[in-house]
């Protein structure tokens, strides 16, 4: 039998049901969520008493350039394996590996470029002396994650055939064990280097256990580098629109990371960064629980016709419009409370930031819509729902830095670009019969009731203190 023709196996679980699976994972997830708000709270208790908030506004430039490399190449390998008609198989999977390795090639290669730019416009001294791009080490720290994303490419495929079944147990193991070593190994190299190498040198070791971890979790057999033309051609046809997904999201979702670097001294920027990093917690929580399995179970909601379809739909994204309701309303409220206890008197900053941008997090809900299209490869209408918001956050943020010179102003645009995607999201569902307008608005009422406990937990905080 021919290596095309055989089937990885999978150890379905033929007798559990899909409420079963979901319950599973959102366990799973929870238990991710806990774990990453304890790592995440550690790591920013601890580095920021040995990392200078400069320190921090350089490495948010490395990110933005890495992040807009991953993106902008991204042609959506989970999600092919995920919606793969039948069984997969190991040519494909193969296939699918050697795109990852060459497309983490393909970015180290060009952050080598963005580096040598950045280091000659450096010379040239066009940046401000405050400003992050003016750190020496910026380029070279460029390139340091470019070779951690190339490492992180290898990683085994076989993981996306446990996602597939909605088995997640492995999977949440394999991640908690390499955050954990991963706060482990940052806090060593920052009380050693106390430089923004113990930030990049950490993602360097992060990749290099999550790809280890995973050929030991998900061994994927015969597996091997091969360019399968029919299987290349199946990447190619559906994931450039993936592609234009992801390149539009990343050109939002970086954009005020690349024009408020270059206006925004390194304390300032550094603020930012701390501000996005703690307010987006429970949006990439809810984001992940949802990739983990949003598409699966909406392909299965999907076969049962539209009325069950449009009901179970809503009982899945309460607990997605619940909890980033009640976050936004009670981070508005406790921001300041937050700020003061975690950190030092140098990040007093990031409050008021924090306060802005949170309002992000109640769009967490509607844009799931996009996912829905995807669960039926309708991946152009996520193209067009991205481009919405691309050109919403660009022109807004220019007109707020270049135009108004408002910082304020730039960080409302930030929260709020993504409401016309959202808007198009919810017309082309209402036009499918899938959307409920009054449901959609049950976040807002979430989002007070985190208010009102915030302002609960406030009063006695000053009542014990």
């Amino acid at each position: 039998m021919s290596q095309q023709s055989q089937h990885v196996p999978t150890d379905r679980p033929q007798d559990r049901t899909l409420r079963e699976k979901i319950f599973a994972s959102a366990k799973l997830s929870s238990l991710q969520f806990a774990s990453a708000i304890g790592l995440r709270l550690i790591s920013t208790v601890v580095l920021t008493r040995l990392l200078a908030p400069e320190i921090y506004g350089v490495f948010a430039v490395v990110l933005v350039y890495l992040y807009l490399l991953e993106m902008m190449s991204d042609l959506g390998l989970r999600s092919l394996i995920l919606t793969r008609e039948g069984e997969v198989t190991p040519g494909f999977l193969s296939t699918c590996w050697s795109v990852s390795i060459l497309r983490g090639v393909l970015i180290l290669l060009l952050s080598c470029i963005i580096a040598g730019v950045i280091g000659g416009l450096q010379g040239a001294e066009v940046f401000a002396q405050t400003s992050p791009y003016a750190a020496d080490v910026l380029p070279w720290a460029i390139v340091g994650l470019g070779v951690a994303t190339l490492l992180f490419g290898f990683e085994s495929p076989g993981r996306f055939l446990r996602e597939r079944e909605m088995k997640f147990g492995r999977v949440t193991v394999v991640d908690l064990t390499r955050n954990v070593v991963t706060l482990l190994v940052v806090i060593g190299l920052a009380i050693y280097l106390r430089s923004v190498w113990a930030l990049v040198i950490g993602q360097m070791v992060r990749s290099c256990l999550h790809v280890g971890l995973s050929f030991v979790a998900f061994p994927t057999p015969g597996l091997r580098l091969t360019m399968n033309r029919s299987d290349l051609a199946i990447l190619i046809d559906r994931g450039k629109w993936i592609l234009g997904q992801s390149t539009l999201t990343a050109l939002s979702q970086s954009s005020d990371r690349v024009l408020l670097g270059l206006v925004m001294n390194s304390s300032t920027f550094g603020f930012y960064y701390i501000a996005r990093q703690l307010t987006d917690m429970v949006p990439m929580f809810l984001q992940a629980m949802n990739g983990q399995m949003g598409m699966q179970v909406f392909s299965r909601l999907k076969e049962q016709g539209l009325e069950v379809f449009r009901h179970n739909y809503y009982r899945y994204r309460l607990v997605f419009d619940g909890l980033a309701g009640l976050a936004t309303g009670g981070i508005i409220v406790l921001a300041p409370l937050v700020v003061e206890i975690v950190f030092d008197d140098r990040y007093a900053g990031v409050a008021p930031i924090m306060q802005v941008v949170v309002l992000a997090t109640l769009l967490t809900g509607p844009l799931i819509w996009r996912d829905v299209f995807n669960a039926e490869r309708r991946f152009k209408v996520g193209t067009l729902s991205g481009l919405a918001a691309t050109a919403t956050l660009w022109v807004g943020l220019c007109l707020a830095v270049f135009v108004f010179d408002s910082v304020p102003m730039a960080l409302i645009v930030v929260a709020l670009y993504r409401v016309p995607e959202v808007l198009l999201l919810l017309v082309l569902g209402r036009l499918e019969g899938w959307v409920s307008l009054r449901r959609e608005g049950l976040v807002l009422v979430f989002c007070a009731l985190g208010a009102a406990l915030g302002w609960g937990v406030l009063h006695v905080w000053n009542l014990i203190t």
